[in-house]
């Protein structure tokens, strides 16, 4: 829903004498009219990857103002029914659903002309194209998508025109309380202000965490915004993707599997 601004201006013909069709013996104030395309629709999403694995998450709130308009909004989507690349998106809602399609289609594409899926990197180097294309008048989401890549969980976050880094990140928050939970996930994950017992000098070494600790963590971030901010909660959605190796032939080929959970949060 579009918000409408009313703004008044300085009169700037006030000096000058009035013509004869106007009927008022004083000219007004000029009234400008301004429409904005985009609002917030609320919601937060969370990324951490493992050693070879990724996990997304985000809440299924759906807010315009002080007004829910759904509980069971997801934000994270699979891209492919046999791919690992997976999509969060949150901000304009309608934004953010167009930007899923565009995403599914091409990977989609990808497979049919290919005959393969579509590797983490080429997915992130065609959503943050996707998204710069249109830095005119931006997609108003925020992304983060993970994958599997050479049996290693890789992650990539993005601003709506694009920014993101190509080596990937270990962590990536965005929505509403984006600004609790990073800092959460600075201590954490990355172990920024940890330090060994009695060595208060250098901090402890950045070490990838096991998959339950961090859906643990997943879940305690979750349930801290939605104890803090009223854009948050209702339910909480966490789609994991983890690698695997089978044989093939003479070598072994690696392989991801996919699930998703879905746990109930605050509705107040």
């Amino acid at each position: 829903m579009a918000y409408f601004h009313t703004s008044q201006q300085a009169n700037i013909i006030s000096d000058f004498p009035l013509s004869h069709h106007h009927h008022h013996a004083t000219a007004g104030p000029f009234v400008q009219h301004q429409i904005s395309p985009y609002t917030d629709n609320g919601g937060t999403i969370l990324g951490i990857t493992g050693e070879d694995f990724a996990i997304l998450a985000g809440d299924t709130r759906h807010t315009e103002g002080y007004s829910i308009n759904s509980r069971a909004e997801k934000k994270v989507h699979r891209l492919g029914k046999e791919s690992s690349l997976v999509l969060a998106t949150v901000g304009f809602g309608a934004d953010a659903f167009d930007l899923v399609q565009t995403m599914k289609q091409a990977v989609e594409d990808y497979k049919f002309h290919h005959n393969k899926e579509m590797s983490p990197p080429a997915a992130a180097q065609l959503l943050m194209t996707i998204l710069y294309s249109n830095r005119f008048f931006p997609k108003y989401a925020y992304c983060i998508l993970i994958g599997i890549q050479n049996g290693k969980g890789v992650l990539y976050s993005y601003d709506p025109v694009g920014s993101y880094s190509k080596s990937g990140e270990s962590r990536a928050a965005a929505g509403a309380a984006s600004d609790l939970i990073v800092p959460f996930l600075d201590n954490q994950v990355e172990f920024k202000n940890q330090y060994a017992p009695y060595e208060w000098e250098d901090e402890k070494l950045v070490q990838p965490l096991p998959m339950d600790d961090v859906r643990k963590l997943v879940k305690d971030a979750f349930t801290s915004a939605t104890e803090r901010h009223i854009l948050v909660g209702d339910g909480l959605q966490i789609i994991t993707v983890a690698a695997s190796e089978e044989a093939e032939g003479e070598g072994r080929a690696v392989r991801w599997g996919v699930s998703e959970e879905l746990y109930d949060l605050k509705k107040d």
